[in-house]
């Protein structure tokens, strides 16, 4: 997404609605909890945290603490989108699926909230502002206007498919951010991403986590190496020893620093 682009939307929105006038306060962002497999074998994370400033603009700011400060305006939804990772083991932001949430509805006094389900949230959020530059067709869907609340309840709800709701990173939210865009808002569109199996040699000892904060632990099968889902994109899982990097019929050891 070209977020120099996106930034413009938002300060000319900005500029329209007065907001030099607002006086904008500091929240600090709370980060989730790591599932235990990734805090056994990865240990204390790194966050590359992303929101929308007072401006209009995307800031990033990066912490190892347990919180971070930030100011942002609360006239419309926000997404607040955090990235774990571990500069020592060389696993950089982007590896891991990211932890997030939505202003104002994560917010709690001066404190947001983020959790993994937000990572999710806040990722189609920046899908949808992306589609908003160049609408696929009509009038852009605005994310900041979305209905955000029915969107949460589907996702904590009983009427997502099985896998999906076990994974919400199972399901391709790049290609239903754009459905949305293209047509509105469909429970139905909320199908698993297609995957296939993939046997990896691999020959460490496990276990393996995946990308997905969701995802269960993985263990080799005597004789037979690893076996991962991978999809049409590169698929990442880790060990306490290195990193495995897989598409569909290749994969990459890469071991971690010494």
């Amino acid at each position: 997404m070209n977020i120099h682009r996106f930034s413009l939307v938002m300060l000319a929105f900005l500029l329209s609605t007065c907001a030099s006038d607002v006086f904008v306060p500091v929240y600090h962002v709370s980060f989730p909890a790591l599932p235990p497999a990734w805090q056994a074998i990865l240990g204390h994370p790194h966050w590359r945290v992303t929101w929308i400033g007072p401006e209009g603009n995307w800031e990033t700011a990066e912490t190892e603490q347990s919180l971070l400060p930030i100011r942002l305006l609360s006239e419309w939804t926000t997404p607040v989108i955090a990235y774990p990772y571990w500069p020592q083991k060389g696993v950089l932001p982007d590896t891991l699926r990211p932890g997030g949430g939505l202003f104002p509805f994560d917010r709690e006094g001066d404190r947001i909230q983020l959790s993994w389900r937000g990572g999710v949230e806040a990722l189609v959020y920046l899908e949808l502002a992306a589609h908003a530059e160049s609408p696929p067709k009509g009038t852009p869907r605005l994310p900041q206007y979305f209905n955000w609340p029915r969107f949460r309840a589907l996702l904590e709800g009983p009427d997502l498919r099985e896998e999906v709701r076990q994974d919400l990173w199972s399901a391709d939210w790049k290609g239903i951010s754009l459905k949305i865009a293209q047509g509105g808002f469909d429970r139905r569109r909320i199908v698993p991403q297609s995957k296939e199996a993939l046997q990896v040699p691999v020959g460490c000892r496990g276990p393996w986590i995946g990308s997905s904060p969701f995802g269960e632990p993985l263990y080799e099968e005597a004789g037979k190496g690893l076996q991962v889902q991978v999809s049409g994109t590169v698929d990442t899982y880790l060990s306490s020893e290195g990193m495995l990097r897989c598409t569909q019929g290749a994969w990459m050891w890469i071991p971690f620093p010494e």
